[in-house]
């Protein structure tokens, strides 16, 4: 998939026409599906989703080859993820009441969520919303898009030994709010 994402690279940076149309297919759900779990928010998440298409292809002269392609598409969203968060944080007066929280969409791919159903599911979503932006970042990235902890490292910025870290205290927060037996088997599918 490296080698198919540098030549895709390269095909959008002569502006290809077909190019972003199989970026958009190779990239859109799986990095929706991310940000929504980062943002919490469908609409919001829909939103960033182009906001990061745009600026990838706006920003395609900077891409640099020495690091993954996907890294940087990922490192992308995760800055406009986490710019809106920060935006939204310091806008809002109100503390986020969790039962208002949309769930992320049943049909995108969710290895982790696979193994659970109904209360656990939830549970453990609103274990992950209450992970601070670092932490959720990285536990994201591993569980819902199957990102390496070296693909992690790349595109974070972040050196692989604090992704392990982060992802560890990840979990064992996720375990520690997730009540009861069932909890602590969910979250060391995590890992």
């Amino acid at each position: 998939m490296a080698d198919g994402d540098r030549t895709l690279a390269e095909r959008m940076r002569r502006r290809d026409p077909r190019a972003f149309e199989d970026f958009f297919e190779r990239f859109a759900n799986p990095l929706l599906a991310y940000l929504e779990g980062m943002v919490r928010d469908r609409a919001l998440a829909e939103d960033l989703l182009q906001e990061t298409l745009l600026s990838i292809w706006r920003s395609l002269d900077r891409y640099e080859e020495r690091g993954a392609f996907r890294a940087w598409v990922y490192r992308t969203a995760t800055n406009a993820a986490l710019s809106e968060l920060r935006r939204r944080r310091y806008a809002s007066t109100e503390p986020i009441d969790g039962d208002r929280l949309e769930h992320a969409d049943p049909r995108a791919p969710d290895p982790a969520a696979q193994q659970v159903t109904g209360a656990r599911v939830t549970a453990i979503e609103r274990a992950v919303d209450r992970l601070d932006d670092e932490h959720r970042t990285v536990l994201l990235l591993r569980v819902r898009n199957e990102c390496s902890l070296r693909e992690i490292a790349g595109i974070l910025g972040i050196p692989e030994g604090t992704v392990k870290s982060r992802l560890h205290h990840a979990v064992r927060r996720v375990r520690e709010w997730v009540e009861g037996p069932q909890g602590r088997e969910v979250t060391d599918e995590l890992r």
